[in-house]
């Protein structure tokens, strides 16, 4: 019998849990991220309890099983001119593979496209061409692909293109 997973906002006093989890996950796949290993080694905690308390506009969104952070997600509006305010990014989702399979992914990606939808118009996200179930979940959940950028990443010597994906609140309601 598997145990419920909970979703909420990670808070500064998640720093340790949510800096052991993102490198796990900038280790395990670090095609699937814009991050790099090393850089995030090299963060302060500081910086990161920093993060975790920016705000409604700079969050992130954790899944617990039992007390274990096991997966997140977050919500950015990047630093823009007023002209670009109403456009929010879907970043750094993850699961621990032990715990895939339970759609907490699923519930992760709601929880930001449901924070979202109260702060932007537009809610876009990046992901591998190769990932097909992550494509696959976007989509399901109302994602609709509006390009693909050639050589987005470069990781190991090796390019990774991504499919760029487009949540329209507007065309959504």
């Amino acid at each position: 019998m598997t145990t419920a997973h909970r979703i909420r906002l990670l808070t500064p006093a998640d720093t340790s849990a949510y800096r052991e989890l993102r490198l796990e996950a900038l280790r395990s796949h670090p095609e699937a991220f814009g991050a790099s290993l090393e850089d995030e080694e090299a963060r302060p905690p500081e910086m990161i309890a920093k993060r975790l308390g920016a705000g409604p506009l700079n969050c992130l969104f954790g899944a617990f099983m039992e007390n274990e952070l096991v997966g997140t997600a977050g919500f950015v509006i990047p630093n823009g001119s007023a002209k670009s305010r109403h456009k929010g990014l879907l970043v750094g989702v993850y699961v621990k593979p032990g715990q895939r399979g339970h759609a907490i992914g699923k519930a992760l990606v709601q929880a930001v496209i449901d924070h979202a939808r109260q702060h932007v118009v537009l809610l876009q996200a990046a992901v591998g061409a190769a990932n097909i179930s992550a494509r696959q979940l976007y989509e399901q959940l109302g994602f609709r692909p509006y390009g693909l950028e050639k050589k987005a990443l470069l990781v190991g010597g090796t390019y990774v293109d991504e499919v760029l994906l487009v949540l329209d609140f507007a065309e959504a309601d």
